[in-house]
């Protein structure tokens, strides 16, 4: 009689397991520790497990999503050799930097051909995230800062960062109340959005006040509609009614001051300094990423242009803006062909706020573990992985 392995032992055995608790462990750093180059840690592992078994994954290489993926790290990686400023130290950290990011996404892919990573990803998201906003929410009134606005803690301790992952963190557990049939940890989940856009609130980023908005309308939509089609016609539909709106609200003195009480922020300042200074020196190929991106302006100085897409167009030029909004549409595109999945909804959603908030925030896409991770590097490895499918399957027959 043949004695079965039992399914601890089998677990233990099971590589995609392992990098899905690790991708969790990321995620669960970020939340918790004080330092990003700690939380830095389970991604040094993740790299090197990927690294040891290439042979298993090398075929994700046939998609034209992953080369576009690697043609974007790549050529920021490059961008090195002509920043103003050489140092090998900040270049070999680029370069490190990129390695992880591409090792974070293939193996995001991978475990999205399992499935229990979304699992794993929205319990621990809710529950984490949960102490994580009530130590932010403690600390706000404790400290009762000058300005006023909620900042989290650790390496979230900006409050534009925190509100857009507090805002991610929605979703993830909107997607954790759906998954169970429980009533109570259906309310729990409720509980505990609730008090994350309590947090995203008390932030005062308009950015992720409207960001958040934009993703729940997206994943909500999503979940209402029942084809590609009916999806695209009502986000479009909402988008432009959501317009409107907006635009009503701004024209009107009363409601402006209400809601923009800083004005634009200095954004169009900075932003027309930004480009002024990429004009001229290299639109085609940018300034290089280890040029500074801080922008004088008369007396006033600011860190980085707050615009994603500036930002790449400040470090590679027109060709790395070009290499990032392929990699946008391409994920895009695999998210929509496999619209039935509940999977690819919540990323539809996650890249629906993550690509809004970058239009006023957001300057580091190659960065250790933080952020960037979740908002846009996460669902490209999703995007990734319902591509791989088809490849797999070939392979294996």
């Amino acid at each position: 009689m043949t004695l079965q392995p039992s399914r601890f032992k089998l677990f233990m055995l099971d590589r995609i397991s392992w990098l899905a608790i690790l991708i969790v462990c990321c995620f669960v750093a970020v939340l918790l520790l004080p330092s990003q180059s700690r939380a830095s840690y389970p991604t040094y592992v993740l790299a090197i497990v990927m690294l040891i078994s290439f042979a298993a994954w090398r075929d994700v290489f046939q998609l034209p999503l992953i080369r576009w993926i690697v043609a974007l790290l790549v050529w920021l990686n490059l961008s090195v050799f002509w920043s103003e400023t050489f140092v090998l130290r900040e270049a070999v950290s680029v370069w490190t930097r990129s390695i992880l990011i591409l090792a974070f996404v293939v193996a995001a892919a991978e475990c999205q051909l399992r499935g229990q990573l979304q699992r794993w990803m929205a319990t621990a998201l809710t529950w984490v995230g949960c102490l994580a906003v009530l130590a932010s929410l403690i600390n706000f009134f404790v400290t009762d800062p000058a300005d006023g606005r909620l900042n989290g803690l650790g390496q979230l301790d900006t409050h534009v960062v925190a509100a857009l992952v507090y805002g991610t963190m929605v979703l993830f557990v909107w997607r954790a109340a759906q998954s169970t049939s429980r009533t109570f940890l259906q309310l729990a989940a409720f509980a505990v959005a609730l008090l994350m856009v309590w947090a995203v609130f008390l932030s005062d980023s308009r950015n992720a006040w409207v960001s958040l908005i934009i993703g729940l309308a997206v994943f909500g939509v999503a979940q209402w509609c029942k084809d590609v089609r009916q999806f695209l016609t009502a986000v479009i539909s909402v988008g432009i009614l959501g317009g409107v709106v907006l635009f009503i609200l701004i024209s009107s003195e009363a409601t402006r001051e209400l809601l923009l009480p800083r004005g634009d922020s200095f954004r169009f300042t900075i932003w027309d300094a930004t480009i002024n200074a990429i004009m001229q020196d290299s639109l085609l190929f940018g300034r290089g990423i280890l040029t500074s991106d801080d922008i004088s302006v008369g007396a006033m100085s600011f860190f980085h242009p707050h615009n994603m897409y500036l930002a790449l167009l400040h470090q590679g030029g027109l060709i790395g803006l070009i290499l990032f909004l392929i990699v946008i549409v391409l994920s895009l595109m695999q998210l929509l062909r496999n619209y039935d999945s509940s999977e690819a909804k919540l990323m539809l959603g996650v890249l629906a706020l993550a690509l809004s908030a970058y239009l006023l925030d957001g300057h580091e896409l190659v960065d250790k573990v933080g952020d960037t991770w979740l908002l846009f590097w996460f669902p490209v490895g999703v995007a990734l992985g319902f591509g791989w499918r088809v490849p797999l399957k070939s392979s294996i027959n």
